[in-house]
């Protein structure tokens, strides 16, 4: 067994613990910034590189996907999201695979990939996992993925936890560099519980250099909102942080035609 696996297979146990689906952060930023984005996916064959325990594959199969395909590295995390398509069937396939391994699945007309390019160990492990991801895509394919702000301020711990999750970037900030992550989630009793792991900081530049060096083209960076119902809820001034340093941004680039 890999040590990647056995490190987000020990993940998996807080993500089977914690909710973080109802996160501030993940409730009213992360899912309705991606459906916003995503548009329309009727007809449309998706693959989800490093689906975690299925949470964004059952939102844009939700959203109309005719078909979808998640991956993980994770065995645990697999079997997460295979219990929960049991107990809820959509018709989402899920099977354990690293990015690096997999080679062409499919020929998919969308590509998601949450933080998966923050798993990679320098750039040019980085270039070939955006190899990976423009070998799945069909012709005129599109990638959307999620990934950690390359703008981040390196505290994104003070005054970051009431969102639910937090960063920081262990110095010398520069591409490679170790990102700590933390996420702060309540457990089935209602308990606030953290849950830390590490991954990797990279710039938009070097963004932008793998995906296109991988052949995408139209690269386009997005920053996360945050859903009315959000803005409801806790107000302006408690997203205004969030809002101007965000956590996260959306990548998005397509495969020529």
């Amino acid at each position: 067994m890999k040590v990647e696996q056995t490190y987000f297979d020990t993940i998996a146990k807080g993500y089977e613990q914690l909710d973080t689906g109802m996160t501030p952060i993940r409730h009213y930023s992360e899912v309705y910034t991606l459906l916003k984005l995503i548009g329309p996916l009727d007809n449309k064959s998706v693959l989800e590189l490093a689906c975690s325990d299925g949470f964004f594959s059952r939102l844009l199969k939700k959203a109309g996907a005719d078909s979808f395909l998640g991956v993980d590295l994770s065995p645990e995390m697999i079997k997460l999201a295979r219990d929960h398509e049991a107990r809820h069937p959509l018709g989402i396939n899920y099977q354990v695979g690293s990015i690096q391994d997999i080679g062409a699945l499919g020929q998919f007309d969308l590509v998601f990939s949450p933080f998966v390019m923050s798993y990679a160990k320098d750039r040019m492990e980085l270039l070939e996992m955006c190899r990976i991801l423009h070998q799945n895509l069909k012709p005129g394919g599109r990638l959307l993925s999620m990934n950690d702000n390359p703008h981040l301020l390196p505290d994104s711990v003070t005054g970051f936890v009431k969102y639910g999750k937090t960063k920081r970037i262990i110095p010398p900030v520069e591409d490679g560099a170790t990102l700590e992550v933390t996420w702060v989630a309540p457990d089935s009793q209602g308990e606030k519980q953290y849950l830390s792991f590490e991954c990797q900081y990279f710039t938009q530049e070097v963004f932008e250099w793998a995906l296109a060096e991988a052949g995408f083209k139209n690269f386009l960076l997005h920053y996360p909102e945050v859903s009315p119902e959000g803005l409801k809820r806790y107000g302006n001034a408690y997203w205004d942080l969030f809002l101007k340093h965000p956590l996260l941004v959306f990548i998005e680039a397509r495969k020529a035609l």
